[in-house]
């Protein structure tokens, strides 16, 4: 019986591949009602960015818009719920495509296939699914995904200025996870507000101790601008675990600086997305008042 062959690729070439052919596939997903599709490049490829204006007299900014990874740019539920309806607020809204999901892991990778330094590498049959990934592996996908969600907010500088004024970030999910790692550590220009939505990483446990960093709520309470918190109960089980530590470590902050809201609703219906809607309404009045 001839020998089934191996795939053999980098992991951050199956994770680029990923990428180009959900980049496809959302193509064709709806965005927010009038909303403009434009255009920024990441990575040497074409991102979708839906851009809904301001509405009315009050023009107080630009939203920028990111859903959990793997949605598209469109949308989908809560964010582009938000999308449509925050012009109405005063807020342009920038929604843009999120990053590929980092993993999904369901197997052991056996120790010879553990890459070394700077050679990550993973050997598939082509009946396996993916594989675990290692310390290593999960820190090299990790930086590969953090560097396209960089490139990609540094690449809207030139839509945001079609919208002067204050600048939100909106983030969701395990994309709220990575944005708060990327405001840490400075690689990211910091907006007047940033708003997260059930924020959580997954495997932590995977990577190295001395690798791992600080928690999102310890990371929260090192950032410097106001931030506006909420959590669901139908989120992430990580994500609400970690709720009361996120108020907790950022309890010394002025209202003006940390809010937590526990939302009554959860975020799959419209009655919960009117509530995010609502929060962010309010605490970003207070940001353009200043």
């Amino acid at each position: 019986m001839p020998l089934k062959p191996l795939l053999v690729l980098s992991v951050t070439s199956l994770f680029s591949i990923s990428l180009f052919c959900h980049s496809a596939m959302a193509a064709s997903e709806l965005p927010a009602a009038n909303a403009e599709k434009q255009f920024i490049s990441v990575q040497d490829q074409q991102q979708p960015v839906w851009v809904k204006p301001w509405q009315g007299s009050r023009q107080r900014g630009a939203a920028i818009i990111i859903g959990p990874t793997d949605s598209a740019a469109s949308g989908s539920g809560l964010s582009r719920y938000l999308g449509n309806q925050i012009p109405v607020y005063g807020w342009a809204s920038l929604s843009i495509k999120a990053t590929e999901g980092l993993y999904r892991p369901n197997f052991a990778t056996a120790a010879e296939e553990i890459p070394k330094a700077g050679k990550a590498q993973l050997s598939l049959n082509s009946q396996q699914k993916a594989p675990r990934f290692s310390s290593s592996q999960l820190l090299e996908l990790r930086n590969f995904q953090q560097g396209l969600m960089v490139d990609s907010l540094n690449q809207l500088q030139g839509i945001e200025a079609q919208f002067p004024g204050k600048r939100l970030l909106i983030v969701s999910d395990d994309s709220a996870g990575m944005v708060i790692n990327l405001l840490f550590e400075a690689k990211l220009a910091k907006p007047d507000l940033l708003v997260v939505i059930n924020p959580y990483r997954e495997y932590e446990q995977i990577i190295a101790p001395q690798h791992r960093g600080l928690s999102i709520g310890q990371q929260l309470s090192e950032i410097d601008i106001p931030i506006l918190d909420l959590q669901s109960a139908d989120a992430h089980q990580i994500s609400i675990t970690e709720t009361a530590s996120r108020k907790a470590l950022n309890k010394a902050k002025s209202s003006q600086h940390y809010r937590q809201y526990r939302l009554a609703l959860n975020l799959d219906n419209q009655s919960g997305w009117e509530q995010v809607l609502h929060h962010i309404a309010g605490f970003g009045k207070t940001i353009t008042a200043r």
